[in-house]
């Protein structure tokens, strides 16, 4: 014999499938007469329902006479009568559960906790710098030198405190990793700064590479992590140190901004020269001081370069310039011209160095023309002495080839076309090598 429900092999004389429960035949109580239908009957209030805590309220009981059925309405999962009766469900333990759950968010929590804890240790700095640090390093001579390029203004906005006992301090590497100290940055209000002078040293030759460092104590080398760096664009610095650093053909192989600069200097002190020995009407130093202005123009192999007389000397007319001369295709305002222009047009210039290349080309064609205004009125004064009249222009032009005019008043001179000379070139020459410091990555 089979279950009709699920096909269970049973015995003939079953009343329950001992596989799914089901009831095979009806249930009659004891003294009863006649089976009802299992669908009119309702359970006996005598008889647990142990149903109940799993499928819900039972329904209402029914009062039976000795003489009537006592029916029991089967259900789905009602054991047979008389079968040991299955315990019932064991309540949670929901204390055991809350203490479990509360011991796994703890261990997650204190884990989340040390895996910050780690990271913030580990990158404290560049977790504060990366996006909001900015710094700039400028290049400048330092007070008692003239171009040296010996000092640096580094000043950064932006940057977190270093952690408890510890500094910041700025480095120069080179490529053989070879390292100068600069020193330690001192904190401000508007962030941090540091001004360095190298005694002489013309920092352009220190290294391609300047970093900022987390540091303990007074390091003489940099061994902590690195917070800032900023590297000079391999490409375009090499046109830069040639304006400012050095140039393989140049007497002393000085910069050509270098040369521009003193060369314009000297030629403004000669106008001076020249302006005493007009208001003094003599002569013979005013043509000693007209051919010492065309040499340092033209330089030695100018077409109008002369030796100055011995006789000159006695006269405190001594100078004729470094033989480089200022104009001419091969001469300091032309070169450093190219030189300006080649750095900007490098694929690794920034936009610094292309701003400031243009600043420094304005200048330089404001100087040519000054110059030769001022040459040809000196080749005129060396023929004709007594064209004195060519002296006030010789001098003023010689001023603003140097140091640059106020052509509007605005109490500054600016790198555009009839103001800046000599200084406001080589200054924006200066800043053409401005390195821009961000997070090291």
């Amino acid at each position: 014999m089979q279950c009709p429900r699920c096909n269970a092999p049973i015995e003939e004389d079953a009343t329950f499938c001992g596989n799914c429960g089901n009831q095979i035949a009806p249930v009659q109580a004891q003294g009863a007469t006649v089976a009802v239908p299992a669908e009119q009957t309702q359970p006996s209030a005598n008889i647990p329902n142990f149903a109940q805590s799993r499928y819900g309220s039972p329904g209402p009981s029914v009062q039976a006479s000795p003489q009537q059925v006592r029916p029991h309405a089967p259900m789905p999962d009602t054991p047979a009568q008389g079968a040991s009766i299955p315990p019932p469900p064991r309540r949670p333990n929901i204390g055991r559960i809350v203490i479990i759950v509360a011991l796994i968010v703890l261990v997650i929590a204190g884990g989340t906790i040390v895996l910050v804890l780690k990271n913030n240790s580990n990158s404290t700095i560049s977790s504060n710098t990366g996006g909001v640090a900015t710094g700039l390093v400028r290049f400048v001579d330092s007070q008692n030198s003239q171009g040296g390029t010996n000092s640096l203004s580094l000043n950064i906005s932006g940057l977190a405190a270093p952690p408890a006992g510890s500094q910041y301090y700025a480095w120069f590497v080179n490529d053989q990793e070879q390292i100068v100290k600069l020193g330690q940055l001192t904190p401000s209000s508007q962030g941090f700064s540091l001004n360095f002078a190298g005694h002489g040293t013309n920092l352009l030759s220190l290294g391609n590479k300047l970093e900022i460092t987390v540091e303990q104590g007074t390091p003489n080398a940099p061994t902590g992590n690195v917070a800032l760096t900023a590297t000079f664009p391999p490409k375009a610095v090499v046109h830069i140190r040639h304006l400012l650093l050095a140039f393989p053909i140049t007497p002393n192989h000085i910069g050509l901004l270098v040369g521009v600069q003193g060369q314009t200097q000297q030629l403004n002190a000669q106008a001076q020269l020249l302006h005493n020995a007009e208001a003094s009407h003599n002569t013979f130093t005013i043509q000693c001081v007209a051919q010492s202005m065309i040499d340092i123009i033209e330089g030695a192999h100018g077409h109008h370069y002369q030796p100055l007389s011995p006789v000159c000397a006695s006269q405190n007319v001594n100078i004729v310039g470094d033989g480089f001369g200022l104009l001419g295709p091969n001469g300091y305002l032309t070169l450093a011209a190219a030189h300006a222009s080649l750095a900007a047009t490098q694929s690794d210039a920034t936009s610094l160095i292309r701003v400031h290349a243009g600043h420094v080309e304005i200048c330089i064609t404001n100087i040519q023309g000054w110059l030769t205004t001022v040459d040809n009125d000196a080749i005129d004064l060396l023929a004709h002495p007594d064209h004195t009249f060519k002296v006030q222009e010789m001098v003023t032009l010689s001023d603003h080839a140097y140091n640059g005019v106020d052509t509007n008043s605005d109490e500054q001179i600016d790198p555009v076309p009839g103001e800046g000379g000599a200084r406001t070139a080589y200054i924006h020459g200066q800043l053409m090598a401005t390195l821009t410091l961000a997070a090291n990555s």
